[in-house]
């Protein structure tokens, strides 16, 4: 956990250190693990794998996807991992009508872009989708810049997130993460970002402490005092 962390309250790191945040969208700004778990059983129940409830899809769920592809029973010596990707993202797009925003998102958005930070998003979704998605939810306007990977595989974002830190001449010590997962944990120590993860998404809290980042339960832990 990062000095500035821990010595503060978010709000007043807000307003007087950071003058950057960068934001996941799965399961930070966008509550989409229902229908990411039910795009999941979908493809397990076509090929004859176990389903997974919401607990164990917590449990297990990981970056790379492959590996986590792997642990939830697909066998990759029988076809390429892109075969289970594709209709997973097929899956996906057909349910993801049914997503919504967290909780005190919008509000959040407001709020910071109220404090005068630079607000980003970086996200391991395929870019063309997460820029409509973005922008159907109409959180657009608070975002001064959004990155998604090129593919729809998932693998990482960490080479993302030190190409954003290079074009947009971001200054890493100035810099908060927020994230759901412990991958966004990872990108903010390659980055060089304090980071603050959200239990509310993909990963459940207990993975999310073992990182010895500040786990917050509610968006709006960000900016009340």
């Amino acid at each position: 956990m990062s000095r500035t962390v821990r010595n503060a309250s978010l709000r007043e790191a807000l307003q007087h250190h950071y003058r950057t945040v960068v934001w996941d969208w799965n399961g930070t700004l966008l509550n989409d693990v229902d229908v990411s778990i039910a795009a999941t059983n979908m493809l397990l129940r076509e090929h004859g794998l176990p389903l997974l409830k919401k607990k164990r899809y917590q449990e297990v769920f990981d970056f790379p996807v492959k590996d986590y592809y792997a642990r939830i029973g697909f066998d990759f010596s029988k076809y390429p991992f892109e075969i289970p990707a594709k209709q997973f993202m097929a899956n996906y797009k057909a349910l993801s009508v049914q997503a919504h925003l967290n909780e005190e998102a919008v509000s959040t958005l407001n709020c910071i872009r109220n404090m005068g930070c630079q607000q980003l998003m970086l996200s391991a979704m395929e870019d063309t989708l997460l820029k409509k998605m973005i922008a159907d939810y109409g959180i657009d306007p608070y975002l001064d810049n959004v990155f998604g990977i090129a593919d729809d595989f998932a693998n990482t974002k960490v080479y993302l997130g030190k190409r954003m830190v290079l074009q947009l001449n971001i200054d890493p010590r100035y810099t908060l993460m927020v994230g759901d997962t412990l991958h966004d944990a990872e990108v903010a120590t390659a980055c060089g970002f304090d980071c603050v993860l959200f239990s509310g998404g993909h990963f459940l809290r207990k993975r999310l402490e073992s990182s010895g980042r500040k786990v917050i339960d509610s968006l709006g832990e960000l900016v009340k005092g």
